[in-house]
């Protein structure tokens, strides 16, 4: 009876770097070598924190709110300053101001900053 039978589980890769507990597999299943040492990795690895993306991210995200520090287009002129108003035109124009620094930070300059 299919309803019945436990779930099929596919055999973890070693690409996709995602642990499953063991309690949560079949009984049946018998992990590889290969999966036991995966296991082993991931919780003897210490992981450090990059925020350097995040930051970067966060900074820019603020900075090139459309209406919070300057607008383009503005309403009533190219660029205004300070307005707290945006447009659909403003907003496309801020996401590709976006789009220019963060991929020179995050891709040219890899920017990163290790916390903890």
């Amino acid at each position: 009876n299919p309803l019945n039978s436990a779930p099929h589980y596919p055999p973890l890769s070693l690409h996709t770097h995602i642990y499953i507990p063991s309690h949560s597999l079949p009984q049946t299943h018998k992990p590889s070598p290969s999966c036991l040492g995966l296991r082993r990795y991931l919780k003897e690895e210490k992981t450090i924190a990059d925020w350097g993306p995040v930051f970067v991210a966060m900074v820019l995200f603020v900075l090139l709110t459309p209406g919070l520090l300057f607008q383009v287009p503005g309403h009533h002129r190219c660029v205004e300053f300070g307005n707290f108003k945006t447009s659909g035109a403003s907003v496309l124009i801020h996401s590709l101001l976006y789009f220019g620094p963060i991929c020179v930070f995050l891709l040219a300059v890899k920017v990163h900053l290790y916390l903890g």
